[in-house]
Parts: structure tokens; C-alpha cells; sequence
């Protein structure tokens, strides 16, 4: 009974090593693991504290190779800021108003020529028709430009305004459904409107004349589905 005991205390020598990612036995001098490759965790240098340490029965050994098979868990934190995406309405239709006020200049500039005004005053009567002709333009175009749509994981963010700004943020857990709407001209210029239904105050959200309308849609549609 005594030599027995005198046995069962002597500590277990580990003559190899095992793989962390699928566990093969592995001579105590390997780098890479002969069935799947992976790099060896260099554990050599700590053998014999391992060998010192493992002194129980045959059951404390398997749970310590057990353990070490598990893979590593990595951990990652969603950040809640990041931009899905950012979208303005389309500009084609400030840039036909900017062809219509280049168009009236020319007219008016043809009408001066052809009245034979002094060039002193054809300047100025060309000059006054070129602001009057590009402030409605120059304006759509900064309106446009300050009505942005940003999508991020858990609000649709609207902001508005151009002498002032309006913000209205959106929850995507208040969004009911969302729809892509496009008459043929619109379809014609890969334009459409995207209509969310939302439970907040408000209802009915419209996103008018985005390009490619049906790619954010689906973006939206799918962060949807990914927070439920």
C-alpha cells in the first residue's frame, strides 16, 4: 500500500505537447502542428513547472489538456457611432436649373446685342440677369447639399436647414416598414423615394430622390434584421 502510494506521487513527466487548436500530440520541440498547421504556443520553456505541477491522477491530466484545446475567445465591442451610410437627394435637378439660368443669360445677352446697347450698360443688364437667373439654382443647391441622411446602428438621422438646423434622429426600433417608390422618370435616372413607416411621432418618413434607391433600402432592411 506504501509503494503504491510512493507511485502515485511521483509527478507525471509530459514528454510532448499538445496542439491548441485541434489537440494532435506533438513532439516537445515542435513549431507547427502536423495535422492542421497551426503555430505551436511555445510552452517548451515552461515544461518542467508543468511536469512539477501535474502530480494527481490521470483525470487532473485530462482536464488540463482539456482546457487548453479550448480556442481563444475574442471579444469585440460594437461601436455604436460608426456610419452605415450618408446620403444627399440627387443634385441632376440642381444642375438643370443652373443649364435653364445659363440658357437665360445668353438669351438676354443675345437681346442687348442685337438692341445695340452701349457696352457699359449691356454689362450691367447681363450682369443683373445673371444674379437674378443663378440665385435659384445657387440656393436648391445649398438646400440640397444641407439635407443629409445618415443611417447608423440605431438611429436614422436627419438634418435639415440651411441658416439654420434642424436634427431628427429616428430609433430603428420605431421603424414599421420601409419602401422604395419610383416613377418611370425616376427610374429612367435610377432615382426613387424610400418611405419609412415609423411608430414615432411623425409616421411617414420620405427620403426624396435618392440615387440607387433600393441599395440603402436593403441597408436599412438589414440593420433592421440584424437589431431584432
Amino acid at each position: 500500500m506504501r509503494a503504491s502510494d510512493e507511485s502515485r506521487s511521483e509527478p507525471l513527466r509530459i514528454d510532448k505537447i499538445y496542439c491548441n487548436r485541434c489537440g494532435q500530440p506533438l513532439p516537445r520541440d515542435s513549431l507547427f502542428c502536423s495535422r492542421c498547421g497551426s503555430r505551436v504556443v511555445a510552452v517548451n520553456d515552461k515544461a518542467d513547472d508543468i511536469n512539477q505541477s501535474l502530480t494527481g491522477s490521470a483525470l487532473d491530466r485530462a482536464a488540463w489538456l482539456e482546457e487548453d484545446r479550448k480556442p481563444a475567445r475574442i471579444v469585440t465591442r460594437e461601436d455604436d457611432d460608426r456610419e452605415i451610410f450618408s446620403i444627399s437627394p440627387t443634385m441632376i435637378f440642381v444642375y438643370l436649373w443652373y443649364a435653364l439660368a445659363a440658357a437665360v443669360v445668353l438669351v438676354v445677352a443675345a437681346v442687348v446685342g442685337l438692341l445695340g446697347v452701349s457696352p457699359a450698360a449691356a454689362f450691367i443688364i447681363i450682369a443683373a440677369a445673371a444674379v437674378v437667373a443663378f440665385a435659384l439654382p445657387v440656393y436648391k443647391h445649398i438646400l440640397r447639399r444641407r439635407e443629409v441622411y445618415t443611417l447608423l446602428p440605431h438611429t436614422l438621422q436627419m438634418r435639415f436647414g440651411l441658416l439654420s438646423r434642424t436634427v431628427r434622429n429616428i430609433p430603428l426600433a420605431n421603424v414599421q416598414d420601409v419602401t422604395v417608390t419610383a416613377a418611370f422618370w425616376q427610374r429612367l435616372l435610377h432615382l426613387g423615394d424610400i418611405e419609412i413607416d415609423s411608430a414615432a411621432e411623425g409616421g411617414k418618413i420620405v427620403l426624396n430622390d435618392i440615387h440607387y434607391p433600393d441599395r440603402y433600402a436593403s441597408m436599412i432592411l438589414a440593420e433592421l434584421r440584424r437589431r431584432n
